[in-house]
């Protein structure tokens, strides 16, 4: 959904479009994630309530106060609320710097970069797993994905535990007390910071970034 896509400064839509697009993560995790309640739409509400355009630094070429309202798009998230899977439709600002021409999707965290489902769904798909205490059909099927989605999320993350041993001053080798210590770190926004700044990707993305992301700290 687009609702409006004006034109700023000497820059027409036809020209801005031929610049690449780049995100601005807001990360407002800032505590451990086992202490966040809400739910991702709730956060996502949240902090786009809270985004001030006329302070926003555009990533690419640093001007201040520059950003404007470029459009509006719709992205699917999936979170796992009340024992079932709940999708949410998120209406996902770009804005467009006049200085450079460029566009940006502010895309809060614990939304992943084209991924569907959040991060906190995620992590609860892989805790189950890594438990063992039921079978992949019988998790597969409350959580409605497929086997084969299972296992890329689990071959994901154990290559990010990879990155991610030279950013926490110990790991546990085990899976499920891998997840129980990331769960626990505080806060979690720092973690998420480093590990973007290290591979510029963020955690649990699995597609590669077209460029190279800026990240902005929120209050959650």
């Amino acid at each position: 959904m687009q609702d409006h896509c004006p034109n700023y400064g000497c820059l027409s839509i036809k020209q801005s479009a031929k610049h690449c697009t780049v995100m601005i993560r807001k990360n407002l995790l800032n505590c451990n994630l086992i202490r966040i309640k809400s739910s991702t739409k709730d956060l996502f509400d949240s902090c786009m309530a809270s985004f001030n355009i006329h302070s926003e630094e555009c990533p690419l070429c640093h001007r201040r106060g520059d950003c404007h309202v470029h459009c509006y798009y719709v992205r699917f998230v999936v979170d796992f609320i009340g024992g079932r899977p709940v999708f949410h439709n998120l209406k996902v600002l770009r804005v467009i710097c006049a200085c450079c021409g460029h566009t940006h999707a502010i895309l809060p965290a614990p939304i992943i970069p084209y991924g569907t489902y959040s991060l906190f769904f995620i992590l609860r798909v892989l805790a189950e797993y890594f438990m063992r205490v039921r079978s992949v059909a019988s998790l597969c099927d409350t959580f409605c994905i497929s086997p084969p989605q299972l296992y890329r999320w689990v071959k994901l993350y154990q290559e990010h535990r990879r990155e991610w041993q030279g950013l926490l001053k110990s790991i546990t080798q085990d899976s499920l007390k891998s997840i129980k210590e990331l769960v626990c770190i505080s806060p979690f926004s720092s973690f998420a910071d480093t590990f973007l700044q290290k591979t510029t990707m963020s955690f649990m993305q699995s597609h590669r970034n077209p460029t190279h992301l800026r990240r902005n700290s929120s209050s959650p």
